[in-house]
């Protein structure tokens, strides 16, 4: 078994996660009336708006926090073009994938979705807490853009929990105990586990 995150990385992405999730299901509260049984559960309308705001907020500082943390990991390098032309190897079989280091382009494409739509949502947000101090076509774009960024925000999720889960067997364990096979790492990091490996020879 190799460990491939530690307890602040897991902490880290599950709070993101949490806060994220916890947004988009009381938004949806909000946004239609068939979800109403959401706000009713929750304590109405008003309590959910503010678990809404705060959850928000937490939301807001985890991902500042992902940033600082997973930037260097995620910056695209020359063979992740390789990577995406052969579809990383979901879309049909194929033996000549680049070797990945930790994140392959697929993953670092989330990861920058995240940061660039989260922080949409996030200023968007800021806004409509109170809308009335802003120009009225400022508001009105806040809310559309809101919207816009949730929808894209949600579609890019599922997938994401897909191939956590189901997609790509072994992975979430990544995210639960930070430890996978060697297995796992050979097909998904190897470059990684490469230099794993060659440090702990070091080492030792």
């Amino acid at each position: 078994m190799v460990r491939v995150t530690d307890p602040v990385e897991r902490i880290a992405h599950w709070i993101l996660a949490g806060s994220c999730l916890f947004c988009l299901l009381t938004g949806l509260g909000f946004m239609f009336h068939s979800w109403s049984i959401i706000p009713t559960i929750l304590g109405g309308y008003y309590a959910t708006k503010w678990m809404h705001i705060f959850s928000g907020v937490i939301f807001s500082f985890s991902l500042a926090y992902g940033y600082i943390m997973w930037k260097k990991d995620c910056e695209f390098e020359k063979d992740d073009l390789g990577w995406i032309l052969q579809g990383g190897g979901y879309l049909w079989e194929t033996n000549k994938l680049p070797p990945v280091y930790k994140y392959n382009a697929g993953q670092k494409a989330f990861f920058w979705f995240l940061i660039v739509f989260g922080t949409i949502i996030v200023v968007s947000g800021l806004i409509m807490w109170n809308p009335l101090i802003f120009p009225v076509l400022i508001a009105r774009w806040a809310y559309m853009l809101h919207a816009m960024s949730v929808f894209v925000l949600a579609s890019f999720i599922v997938v994401h929990i897909y191939l956590g889960t189901i997609g790509n067997p072994g992975t979430v364990s990544a995210m639960i105990t930070g430890w996978v096979t060697k297995a796992w790492c050979e097909t998904h990091c190897p470059r990684w586990l490469a230099e794993r490996d060659k440090k702990l020879e070091v080492q030792s």
